[in-house]
């Protein structure tokens, strides 16, 4: 990674490279269209990584009860998910813990990489099974969790929130 990587909140301009840059990392394996990322840019906290003005990573989040659940995450890897990944997380988890979210949950896909898990467990990430989790954040989750689907979960506050922010 150079320098050169800008990390900003997606627009509606960004439609069609996100939708190409998405087919391109999954190797086709989400079947996706413009329509369905307009939805992630006007129903989730949709970022984008730039590196000389080439997408090379993408991260949609949203918050629920206090849990943040990032359920989108691309990053190239020919551009390293060191620099790109990394700074995508961060940017989610400041926006999280402004809203107070106990938890940042990645989902990741069964076929992600080793490589992928290896970058999120270097940043304080851990592979946590839905029923080890406490039952606010099972309540959340089950709406997103699927079997096909690895929970990657880091504490973003050492305690619970108790009383209403």
């Amino acid at each position: 990674m150079t320098d050169n990587l800008e990390l900003r909140r997606a627009k509606i301009g960004d439609v069609v490279a996100i939708t190409s840059f998405v087919r391109a990392v999954t190797r086709s394996r989400i079947p996706i269209d413009e329509t369905e990322v307009t939805e992630w840019l006007f129903g989730k906290g949709l970022w984008v990584a730039l590196e000389d003005d080439t997408l090379v990573g993408v991260a949609a989040w949203q918050a629920e009860n206090l849990v943040s659940v990032t359920d989108l995450f691309y990053v190239s890897p020919e551009q390293g998910l060191e620099e790109a990944g990394r700074r995508l997380l961060e940017t989610i988890e400041a926006e999280a813990n402004r809203l107070m979210c106990e938890i940042n949950v990645v989902l990741l896909p069964a076929w992600a990489s080793e490589t992928a898990r290896t970058s999120l467990r270097q940043q304080g990430y851990e592979s946590r099974a839905l029923q080890d989790l406490h039952r606010i954040w099972r309540e959340v989750l089950s709406d997103f969790a699927t079997e096909e689907r690895e929970l990657m979960v880091k504490k973003l506050r050492d305690r619970m929130v108790m009383v209403p922010v």
